[in-house]
């Protein structure tokens, strides 16, 4: 009886995840799990907006660092996504390696009738209460 209400209880957390993933968050998770370093010159159209890597060579290591800025964030704490016609932004708040706390703001594109990734903030907290319970996109904080 014991495990059949421990594995209900991790369903229902399981669907509930689930169903508060936005078609953003779905997108970011699909590059989160797919995109690796010896993947990413096959994949960059995939989720990266045809605007963001048409001058980009993907065979530097620095701009493929900054491509997979996904490993800097350890745990993922929250997130938030807002969509206006065919611009989105999704922002994640978490945690690094070292548990300092870390912001993704990503701004998304519609294109060919998938979301596209087109601008990239990552953002270094000082603490947990600098984390959004919004959703921004990069341009919408001040440098």
């Amino acid at each position: 009886m014991r495990s059949i209400t421990l594995f209900l209880v991790l369903f229902l957390s399981a669907c509930a995840v689930k169903m508060n993933n936005g078609p953003l968050y779905s997108s970011y998770y699909r590059y989160e799990q797919s995109v690796s370093v010896d993947n990413l010159h096959k994949l960059q159209s995939d989720f990266f907006s045809s605007n963001l890597i048409k001058d980009l060579n993907v065979n530097e290591s620095e701009i493929t660092e900054q491509l997979l800025f996904k490993k800097y964030m350890f745990k993922q704490e929250s997130h938030f996504e807002k969509i206006n016609e065919k611009v989105g932004c999704l922002s994640i708040n978490g945690f690094d390696n070292e548990n300092m706390p870390i912001s993704f703001n990503i701004k998304y594109i519609a294109e060919n009738e998938h979301w596209l990734i087109e601008g990239i903030g990552v953002l270094f907290v000082n603490s947990i209460a600098d984390f959004t319970d919004s959703a921004k996109c990069p341009s919408e904080y001040q440098n």
